[in-house]
């Protein structure tokens, strides 16, 4: 995609050690990856995990006017509390992506695409519930190809550190879950 004009804006909901602060990092490393420009806006109470916490992320391959994000192209979602802060905030046409495993009554107004897919439990079924954001992140990339694969799976690379190398392996298997699902 790195060629083809883009303007792309992406909101991320769920709770404090879900990963979505990181899942947003990784979409605006990759993107920065292939040049294009970026904001990434983390958004998190002061409690370590458990609270609420979202971020948005705006890809464009022009200068961005504005960091502020009211209605995202794509919402993705990793729980119940979410749904009722940000189902709303997605355009008319975008695209909804719902963690079916922690929320089974996935909302659909009609105004936009929707996606429920058992995140949690294919986490749990690769082996560890913390890569959930990234089967998220591959059903995203497989509906909206906003930057290339190996971009993603390079900012994960670079970004698994000393600590969390042992992820990587799983997270490589979540994103292909992930956009294997999509499909």
């Amino acid at each position: 995609m790195s060629g083809a004009a883009l303007h792309h804006e992406v909101l991320i909901g769920g709770f404090g050690g879900q990963g979505v602060v990181l899942a947003g990092h990784l979409l605006a490393a990759a993107a920065l990856a292939e040049n294009r420009e970026v904001v990434w806006a983390p958004s998190y109470g002061p409690e370590m995990r458990g609270g609420p916490v979202h971020c948005t992320v705006i890809i464009s391959s022009e200068r961005i006017g504005s960091p502020e994000v009211s209605l995202a192209d794509s919402v993705l979602l990793m729980d119940r509390a979410s749904v009722d802060r940000f189902a709303r905030r997605v355009k008319p046409g975008g695209l909804l992506i719902l963690n079916s495993t922690l929320i089974p009554d996935a909302p659909s107004d009609g105004n936009c695409q929707t996606l429920g897919l058992p995140a949690g439990e294919l986490a749990e079924a690769i082996g560890d519930l913390r890569v959930a954001n990234v089967v998220m992140l591959g059903a995203f990339l497989g509906r909206r190809p906003v930057v290339a694969k190996d971009s993603l799976i390079a900012a994960m690379r670079s970004s698994a550190g000393k600590g969390f190398g042992y992820l990587l392996e799983m997270n490589l298997e979540a994103l292909e879950r992930g956009e294997e699902l999509a499909r």
